[in-house]
């Protein structure tokens, strides 16, 4: 059988080995948990994270969720022939462990002649997290910022179709395979050195349109446009897809020609913010004439980069993302050659 296969690189500690440094060759099995001890302290011991499960929304629906979103152009917005199309799938993934599991490890561990055990997770030094669902293959790469919670995953025009239109068909399975590698350290020649393991766990997803329509959202941008331009869609994936790893924000000023001179409006991406924002138009805009926009970067170190104003004739969709900071820059998904 064949797989469509999405992968996502998480990185979720820096350096080697994270902080915590537990025995990789002194472990045990307690209430269904293995735990390593501690390369040092032979009281603090380290469980392995807990089964992933997918998690409930607040009306008891499986959390999850898929937003494609396309843009046509037209001949009364100039850009007849461009065709735009992104994905947005969303699972919320449950990784908290009941509290008396850890009571009983604590237990076990003071039958066993430790006094006043400690108990901490397992550190995690990279997980990848595949998707993965029948009749197509393929495969992506990318850095994101999720760390359990909700985990939000762009997809590209082709990708966003092909699971679009498995979901229409009927009920799809996908599954997500979530690869862990822990670090640790081992003993070699008296000398302690970074070391890792892995685990691997796989959550099935029954993805039904049919039982959640309210989990599936279709959006035509400029389906409603008829004359002039009532405002403007902005689309930033920089932050889900961690295109730039010292970013703190992404700032967009867009100039709408008015009588006298331009109205400026300015838009703020960050992370963990929303992805797609709209600018609103007082008054259409005139057709016969390009808006300007121009883009800043705000750095986590207090740094602003801010590069020149360019103009965008007709097209009411305007997407900032660093493509070319992507593994696949020559898509360029806003400028798509097939229509749907």
């Amino acid at each position: 059988m064949k797989y469509l296969l999405l992968a996502v690189i998480l990185v979720l500690c820096g350096g080697a080995v994270c902080r915590a440094a537990p025995d990789l060759d002194r472990f045990t099995d307690i209430a269904g948990v293995r735990i390593y001890r501690d390369h040092e302290n032979p009281a603090k011991w380290y469980m392995m994270p807990a089964r992933p499960v997918l998690d409930k929304r607040a009306d008891g629906t499986p959390d999850y969720g898929l937003a494609l979103y396309r843009y046509l152009g037209r001949k009364g917005t100039s850009d007849s022939g461009d065709f735009w199309v992104r994905g947005v799938l969303t699972f919320g993934i449950d990784r908290s462990r009941k509290s008396e599991i850890s009571a009983k490890i604590r237990k076990a561990l003071r039958a066993k002649g430790i006094g006043a055990p400690e108990t901490s997770t397992m550190p995690i030094s990279e997980t990848r997290i595949s998707l993965m669902f029948a009749d197509e293959q393929d495969s992506r790469s990318f850095s994101t910022r999720w760390k359990g919670g909700t985990l939000v995953l762009p997809l590209n025009a082709r990708l966003a179709e092909i699971l679009w239109d498995a979901v229409t068909a009927g009920q799809t399975q996908v599954s997500l395979a979530i690869d862990e590698t822990l670090a640790g350290v081992r003993k070699t020649e008296d000398q302690w050195g970074p070391a890792f393991t892995a685990q691997t766990w796989v959550v099935p997803i029954e993805m039904d349109m049919n039982a959640h329509p309210d989990h599936f959202r279709r959006t035509d941008l400029g389906a409603r446009m008829k004359v002039g331009y009532t405002g403007l869609n902005v689309f930033c994936f920089d932050f889900l897809e961690n295109l730039e790893e010292n970013l703190y924000a992404k700032i967009v000023e867009v100039a709408i020609p008015t009588a006298g001179r331009d109205l400026v409006e300015t838009l703020t991406f960050r992370a963990n913010g929303d992805y797609r924002r709209r600018i609103e138009f007082k008054l259409a805009k005139d057709l016969d004439r390009p808006y300007r926009y121009r883009i800043s970067r705000i750095y986590k170190d207090g740094s602003k980069q801010t590069g020149r104003w360019k103009k965008r004739s007709g097209e009411a969709l305007l997407d900032i993302t660093a493509y070319e900071n992507t593994a696949d820059a020559a898509e360029k998904t806003g400028q798509a050659s097939q229509h749907p």
